[in-house]
């Protein structure tokens, strides 16, 4: 006699695998504005770089600094050894219009050949007009017995009467010499102004 057993059928459960975006850890993350952002170089987490002290470092261009400050320095006071003449206000006032007189004198005679310039001379103020390059004015500052220039070329100057010459002494050159080279260049023929750095007395 035949037995019939019951087909059992096995219970085939099926693995389900959790599935994550590839992209799941950037999603979750929190994407700031460009704005927001800031670089961090790995190589500020280090207090020494290929075994350099960056404190030694800027010690060394510490000291450098220091040193070009002090070259520096030293090349201002060799300026400031060009100590002015020793005289009196009346003897000042009286180079000092004399130099404004020769100036004078040697720009009437340029603008007979150059009719664009215009010079004048009132009350210690000499005005000399070089189109197209500007207006020189130069006066005289007696508190401190010195001849004040004002260039549309190189800028203001400040000239002390220094051997017998009006000198600037940050560099040495003469108010005469100045004036040569600039307005020879300016109007294209030579501007002389002899006598303008001689005043022995």
């Amino acid at each position: 006699m035949r037995v019939y057993r019951p087909l059992v059928r096995s219970r085939i459960t099926p693995v389900l695998r959790q599935v994550k975006p590839r992209n799941s850890q950037a999603a979750s993350r929190h994407i700031s504005p460009l704005s927001s952002l800031t670089y961090r170089s790995p190589l500020a987490k280090q207090p020494f770089l290929i075994g350099i002290d960056l404190c030694a470092v800027t010690s060394v261009a510490a000291r450098s600094l220091s040193a070009t400050s002090a070259r520096a320095s030293v090349d201002d006071d060799e300026n400031l050894n060009l100590k002015p003449d020793d005289i009196s206000l009346n003897d000042y006032h009286a180079v000092a219009d004399e130099t404004l007189e020769n100036i004078l004198e040697h720009c009437e005679d340029l603008a007979d050949t150059e009719p664009k310039i215009d010079v004048e001379l009132a009350q210690g103020v000499l005005t000399l007009i070089l189109p197209p390059h500007g207006t020189y004015v130069i006066n005289k500052q007696p508190p401190n017995k010195q001849i004040w220039l004002s260039s549309p070329i190189s800028g203001p100057k400040r000239y002390d009467l220094i051997d017998s010459q009006w000198t600037d002494h940050r560099d040495g050159t003469t108010l005469g010499y100045l004036l040569r080279q600039e307005i020879s260049e300016a109007l294209g023929v030579e501007a002389t102004f002899n006598g303008v750095d001689d005043y022995s007395r």
